[in-house]
């Protein structure tokens, strides 16, 4: 019978087949023993007594007993030659059942235990610097990339030292920008309107979300006041329903896009025309305004006093060296008039003037000029009443154009009320208030 010397059965736990120098479940020290093996019916091991006798067994003496025995082990092959030997657990179970059955081991198939403890503490010892130096290595990598990425964030081509007490940083992380609520206290109040439940603000009944704190309101039916009727009509677009946050309204596309503007453009027209031609102060400003002025040639003048040498029909000669004088001074020239009738009834326009006695800034302060015109539009019987209009003049030389409207006007009565004193007087010569020309004017 055979042992394998390679597959032990460990002594602390009892694991068979173990195939190492340590017990695979519990971790003890294994010991290669070679067991007893002996004949049939021969004892399969043996121990030394305390007397220095061997102690046999089934009779056998000590003698016998021994040199049975010395056999038996003679004939054990040594279990580094590889050969078969009996199964450990016949040998274990042998000497279970034999009391003095001992095994017989061998030095130097024995490994001691310091030397087992020494070997585990050189590997730990091992482990332990391989981690040290890795950790080492990757502690370096991160000092390299950080050293990297600072050198892109601070310029490193100029090294100029900085000014004492100045160090070089990173750039902070900015802030970010805390949003700007606005005043949401000054809010329009409303009579009605939908109500939000976070802040119990009336908003519009057109909004979809609060005014106030932005929460969605709740779509509640609301007894909103009815607009005006010209609301209605002239802003019938405020009431349609405004579209949510991100949805795109819905395009109007159609011949009605274009008849709309048309049909406005229409109504306007025709409200204007109604109005100018009911009332008539305004339609006749406005054809007055855009009316084309001709200057009216056929009419006579008169005047209720003229200095013989400067006649009233002088006014109407269209020179300009040539005047009306009044015959009187300036300061006795209020009430002085002239009368201009025309051959056919006007619709006056404007009247031009040319006050003092010419043109050149000279001839022009040599008499006086007048100041303030009062004017009598006549017109023919049955057309109205006379219209009576003031005007003031400027104290310079020039043509000047007033306002004169009047329709069907058939005379025009000029008188002055006051006068300019003359500038460059020659005091060896009369002083009067002199005009050199008149000019009126219809529309087309």
């Amino acid at each position: 019978m055979s042992t394998d010397l390679s597959e032990l059965t460990c002594p602390d736990c009892g694991a068979r087949e173990q195939r190492e120098a340590f017990c695979d479940s519990c971790g003890a020290a294994l010991t290669r023993a070679k067991p007893a093996v002996v004949g049939a019916g021969a004892p399969a091991a043996f121990e030394e007594s305390p007397s220095g006798e061997s102690a046999g067994s089934a009779g056998n003496t000590g003698s016998t007993g021994s040199a049975e025995s010395a056999a038996g082990v003679a004939a054990i092959p040594s279990a580094r030659s590889g050969e078969a030997a009996a199964p450990a657990s016949t040998a274990e179970h042998d000497s279970a059942r034999a009391p003095g059955l001992h095994l017989v081991v061998d030095e130097a198939d024995t490994v001691p235990l310091d030397e087992v403890a020494r070997a585990e503490a050189e590997r730990r010892e091992l482990a332990e610097a391989a981690a040290e130096r890795a950790e080492q290595a990757e502690k370096a990598e991160r000092a390299e990339r950080a050293e990297r990425a600072r050198a892109l964030l601070v310029p490193v081509a100029d090294q100029t030292e900085p000014p004492p007490g100045i160090v070089p940083v990173l750039p902070g992380k900015p802030d970010p920008i805390a949003p700007q609520r606005k005043n949401a206290e000054a809010l329009e109040a409303l009579d009605a309107g939908i109500e939000c439940q976070w802040c119990a603000t009336r908003n519009p009944p057109e909004r979809h979300f609060c005014r106030r704190c932005g929460q969605r309101l709740a779509y509640a039916p609301v007894e909103a006041r009815r607009p005006s009727w010209w609301r209605r009509v002239f802003f019938f677009w405020r009431n349609r329903p405004l579209p949510f946050a991100g949805q795109r309204p819905r395009l109007r596309r159609g011949p009605g896009q274009a008849i709309r503007p048309v049909v406005w453009a229409i109504v306007v027209v025709v409200v204007i025309v109604v109005v100018v031609q009911e009332y008539s102060p305004v339609s006749k400003n406005v054809r007055d305004h855009f009316a084309k002025p001709n200057e009216i040639s056929n009419w006579t003048i008169g005047a209720s006093h003229e200095d013989p040498n400067h006649k009233a029909k002088l006014l109407h000669d269209t020179y300009s060296d040539t005047w009306w004088g009044s015959g009187f001074s300036p300061q006795n020239t209020n009430g002085a008039s002239v009368t201009v009738t025309f051959s056919q009834p006007a619709n006056l326009l404007d009247l031009g003037i040319t006050p003092g006695a010419g043109t050149a800034a000279d001839t022009f302060g040599a008499q006086g000029s007048p100041e303030t015109i009062e004017a009598e539009l006549i017109p023919i019987p049955g057309k109205g009443a006379p219209i009576k209009k003031t005007f003031t003049l400027d104290d310079q030389p020039g043509f000047q154009k007033v306002q004169l409207r009047g329709d069907d006007i058939r005379q025009v009565v000029l008188t002055i009320t006051s006068s300019y004193p003359p500038t460059a007087a020659d005091p060896a010569k009369a002083v009067e208030t002199a005009v050199t020309e008149l000019e009126f004017y219809t529309r087309h």
